[in-house]
Order: structure tokens, then sequence, then C-alpha cells
């Protein structure tokens, strides 16, 4: 299993970004440069240790900690956000990735949910032609959306994973549960306390289940 793309959106110190991933990538830079904030976006997607917090986010976690929806378009563009946010809503903590490399089990697992990754062109296929998807290099892919807000009647953050083509397609989007997580095998170690604990048989580690 492997990343091939990771869409963030108003996480941390990113405003967007869109990375491509060839199948080894090592993330080099200066400190505080956005290395961990990548990382932490994909425990977001897929690490299920987020899922025992009673929020997997918190103020910090937005871009330039602004969670509340702007009143007025003025009081959004004073703050730094496009004159527009007042009328699309209040932030979101967006993320996106693009999971290929999946094993015989990950695809009869995520059957329903399996679409096809065009490696030549790095994009999905969406031309509905068996003949055509047979002759290109495509590969069984998932993608998984996490969508973090802040909800003000409760006066609490709030994060969902979902399976990114049921909030496009369904009224109802199927959730990326903690057992799915599981499945996908992913784990982000910070530090040698962390994953030790990770490895634990622990309540809400990876091996809790």
């Amino acid at each position: 299993m492997k990343i091939s793309q990771l869409s963030i959106d108003n996480f941390r110190g990113v405003r967007t970004a869109h990375l491509l991933l060839p199948d080894h990538a090592v993330l080099i830079g200066d400190n505080n440069t956005g290395k961990s904030t990548i990382l932490e976006a994909l425990d977001l997607v897929l690490g299920p240790d987020r899922l025992s917090r009673l929020s997997p986010i918190d103020e910090h976690d937005f871009h330039l900690g602004r969670y509340l929806q702007a009143d007025t378009a003025s009081d959004a563009a004073s703050s730094g956000a496009a004159n527009d946010e007042a009328a699309t809503g209040p932030p979101q903590i967006v993320v996106t990735a693009t999971v290929t490399g999946l094993s015989e089990e990950q695809r009869s697992y995520f059957g329903d949910y399996i679409e096809w990754w065009d490696a030549s062109k790095l994009a999905f296929y969406d031309t509905p032609d068996p003949a055509g998807l047979d002759a290109s290099p495509s590969v069984p892919a998932l993608r998984i959306t996490f969508i973090g807000n802040y909800d003000p009647e409760e006066d609490d953050f709030e994060g969902k994973t979902y399976f990114t083509r049921t909030l496009e397609e369904n009224e109802t989007p199927a959730p990326f549960t903690k057992r799915d997580k599981q499945k996908c095998g992913f784990l982000y170690l910070r530090s040698i306390r962390t994953g030790s604990r990770a490895l634990t048989l622990e309540r809400g580690s990876l091996l809790d289940g």
C-alpha cells in the first residue's frame, strides 16, 4: 500500500496543497516548512489512533487558527481570509488521500469503493469503457477524505473520515471506520514513546481491535 496523491486544505500551515507522490518519497526541508504537517494530515485520514480521541482536531489545527465563520466579507478580508468565506460557510479542514498498491485482501475488503488510478496520467480513470480500462496502465485505488470543522452549537470540534466517492455520489456518505483504517495498516510514529504504545494492546492502540 502506498499514497499516490494527497490534497490538503486549511490544515495548520497549509492553506491549500496538492501533492503527487512517487513510489518512494522522502520529505526534506528546514524546520517549520511543513514536513510534519503532511504526515499529520495523513494521520488524520488513515491513523486509527485519531478516532480514539474525543475530537481528532482542535483550534490549532486550522490554518491561521481561523475556525469560525466570518460574520461579514469585511471581517473575512481583515482577518486575511478570502472575501467569499462568509458566503461559503465556516472553515473546514479537508484532507484527501489516494491509496494505491492495494493487496488482494484489501481489494476484496474495499471492493465497493475501489476506483482506478491511471499511473501514466496521474489521474483517475473516469471513462466508462471496460476495453479502455484493460488497455490502460490503471491500478485499483482508494480515495479517503477527512473533514473537520467547529460545531458552534456543541462548542466543540468534530472530524470524520469518509470514502471519497460516497461524498460525491451518495446523499449519505459512507464513513471510513477504525476497522477500515486498521485494514490499511498505516502507523505514524511521532516518537519512540508514541510508537511503543501504538504497537501494544492498550486501548486505542493500532492493535486494539
